[in-house]
């Protein structure tokens, strides 16, 4: 039932959550940006307001920069407001009157209004400007542009050192809120995605500064930057973590299959040389051949290599679970490489000359020392040498040569056997793992997947390592590599 459901629900909810996560990351990231969206608004309304309480400041502080009074007045909200409210009296029946002066340790703000009484035939009152005695209306008209100018570096100043980067146009608006400077139309102005309010610049004039956005989207995401990276490094870690995940189920599944099979291979593998051990000694009772003994020496021949076989099999795997458990303790000497090939291939005879195989073995004249554990490097030999025989077919020829070098010395076990496909060279040396069976009677030869897996173990824990190359139909060849000693 398990099995059922982990195959086939597995993948689907994966992709359902991994999808669920990007929903919701793109949830929470779309109210955030509508949110800082709000507030970056808000922050340029603030900036706007400053730097036009600061340029109205700036244009009466002449030579009054060090009266506190003065300054704590200008710079005031509730100047900001009553100076807001007398710039919005706009329209043709109201005129006003401003006049600043110094007298002595006083400053004196003359503020009027003027209004028609009723109807009136006269033409519509419009807005006089009183300048002070001696400063002329081209010399107060040139100051507002320096008023202007520093309006607009002060915001761009403000917006800078409030982090904000946007593409901002100014909007200078004249009494009767006609735009007098603007890059953008108004149109461009309707639908700018942020618009300030109106704000006096220039303590005598009152001409109207207006700052202009028409896409804060950049500066949006640009708060936001951070909060993305997170966001994108949850969904790339959530994604990892369930990949990992998957890959394990798979692995862990392929894994169990192999034990599996493994186990029925084992299986086969320990009844055949019982039974071969059981009817060879029955033969000998029933037919009661301690009267021929050169019939029951072969019997007992036969008995002796099953047992030896036998013995082989379990050595493996108590190898292995050694190796698992880090108790195999490995007692490393000099050793003679070719000395040892040679031993093996000499206690290996009679199963070579019953496989029909045959073996060339191509010495050199110089010994091959390195420093391994004998017992162990000959069960490598062993085993490298029993699996050409074994899947190289009837007949198949080994040819095994040795090269030394100053620091390593290399191993090649050559047969000419069918060759293993390149998709699976590198699962040969897994646990379990036997190359599929490419006739349906493949795996009629014995095997249990642990004789690679313990040669690639052992000659790694000894600083070496083992490579293959094989094409299919062209045979194997199994490169040992070791330090020299």
């Amino acid at each position: 039932m398990m099995k059922w459901l982990s195959n086939r629900y597995a993948y689907p909810l994966v992709v359902l959550a991994i999808t669920v996560s990007f929903v919701l990351q793109l949830a929470w990231l779309n109210q955030l940006f509508v949110a800082q969206r709000k507030q970056i608004k808000v922050d340029l309304e603030q900036v706007v307001m400053n730097a036009a309480k600061m340029s109205t400041y700036l244009s009466v502080a002449e030579g009054h920069e060090g009266n506190e009074n003065f300054k704590k007045f200008f710079l005031s909200s509730d100047w900001l407001q009553f100076s807001h409210a007398y710039q919005n009296m706009r329209f043709n029946q109201v005129a006003t009157h401003l006049r600043s002066d110094f007298k002595g340790d006083s400053t004196i703000v003359d503020i009027r209004l003027r209004f028609a009484n009723g109807k009136s035939n006269h033409k519509p009152i419009q807005r006089r400007i009183t300048v002070d005695d001696g400063t002329t209306l081209e010399k107060e008209l040139s100051l507002d542009n320096v008023a202007l100018k520093r309006m607009d570096s002060l915001v761009h100043h403000l917006l800078n050192q409030a982090g904000i980067a946007v593409k901002a146009d100014s909007v200078v608006y004249s009494y009767n809120k006609e735009t007098l400077s603007s890059r953008l139309s108004k149109e461009d102005i309707l639908k700018a995605a942020f618009t300030s309010k109106q704000y006096a610049y220039n303590f005598i004039f009152f001409r109207t500064y207006q700052l202009a956005v028409p896409s804060l989207t950049w500066a949006v995401l640009y708060r936001m930057r951070y909060y993305i990276l997170s966001s994108c490094f949850m969904l790339l870690l959530t994604g990892a973590v369930f990949v990992f995940i998957l890959r394990l189920m798979h692995n862990q599944r392929l894994y169990t299959q192999a034990r599996v099979s493994f186990t029925s291979n084992m299986t086969h593998e320990l009844k055949t040389p019982v039974s071969t051990v059981a009817l060879a000694l029955e033969s000998i009772i029933e037919n009661h051949l301690e009267d021929k003994p050169e019939i029951l020496r072969n019997y007992l021949e036969i008995s002796r290599d099953e047992i030896k076989r036998l013995n082989l099999m379990i050595d493996k795997v108590l190898n292995l679970e050694q190796l698992d458990n880090a108790e195999a303790r490995l007692r490393s000497e000099l050793y003679d490489v070719q000395h040892g090939l040679q031993e093996v291939v000499i206690a290996m005879k009679l199963q070579i000359d019953n496989a029909g195989a045959t073996i060339d073995l191509q010495p050199i004249s110089a010994p091959c020392f390195v420093y391994a554990d004998p017992v162990h490097l000959t069960n490598v030999f062993y085993n490298l040498i029993e699996n050409a025989i074994k899947y190289g077919g009837k007949g198949v020829n080994i040819k095994l040569s040795c090269t030394c070098g100053p620091d390593e010395v290399l191993i090649s076990f050559k047969d000419s056997g069918p060759g293993i496909a390149s998709i699976y060279q590198n699962r040969v040396f897994d646990r379990y793992f036997r190359v599929p069976a490419i006739t349906p009677d493949t795996h009629n030869i014995q095997g249990s997947g642990l004789g690679l897996n313990y040669v690639k173990n052992i000659l790694e824990k000894q600083g070496g390592f083992i490579l293959l190359t094989s094409e299919p139909g062209e045979g194997s060849n199994f490169i040992i590599h070791l330090p020299a000693a």
